[in-house]
């Protein structure tokens, strides 16, 4: 398979969340392909729930030659290895009710290539990227100008309407 660029946005709002994120990034390098850019750390407040922390997000930019569900398969255990329990996730969502709970890390498909592609395992490019700012930051941050294969603008466009 040819080479894909591929954006991910990484996530934690543990008390350890930089180190956490840094340690994702370092396995991405190993197992998903070369790290070819890395925006800065953005932090914001939880989305869709209640935390006392808040999220250190950043966005990488990886060369692969894996497809999008192999690089998902990696992704999901980088996730478990670094102490995401999905399990404990639902309990925690269903007794609070809300939407989202805490997590050591979380890991998004923001872009794939110019790839779109919607399943019950996976979205591309990331759903509602265009309602995110916790998103939109670092994804602007190393791919300013690359194109939304669907909704025909860049992060910096949608970056930008949003804070209208």
């Amino acid at each position: 398979m040819d080479q894909q660029s591929v954006i991910l946005l990484l996530g934690s709002n543990d008390i350890e969340a930089q180190s956490i994120v840094s340690k994702a990034i370092n396995i991405i390098g190993l197992t998903v392909g070369e790290v070819v850019k890395v925006s800065q750390s953005f932090k914001s407040e939880a989305y869709g729930f209640t935390s006392e922390r808040e999220f250190v997000n950043q966005a990488i930019e990886v060369a692969t030659t894996l497809d999008a569900y192999e690089v998902l398969r990696h992704i999901n255990l980088i996730e478990a290895l670094l102490g995401r329990d999905r399990n404990v996730e639902q309990r925690v969502k269903a007794e609070r009710q809300e939407a989202y709970a805490s997590r050591p890390i979380d890991i998004d498909i923001i872009f794939y290539g110019d790839m779109t592609f919607e399943d019950s395992r996976l979205t591309i490019p990331y759903h509602f990227l265009d309602e995110r700012e916790y998103a939109l930051r670092p994804v602007a941050d190393i791919a300013p100008e690359r194109k939304h294969p669907r909704l025909k603008q860049t992060p910096q466009q949608m970056l930008e309407a949003l804070n209208k």
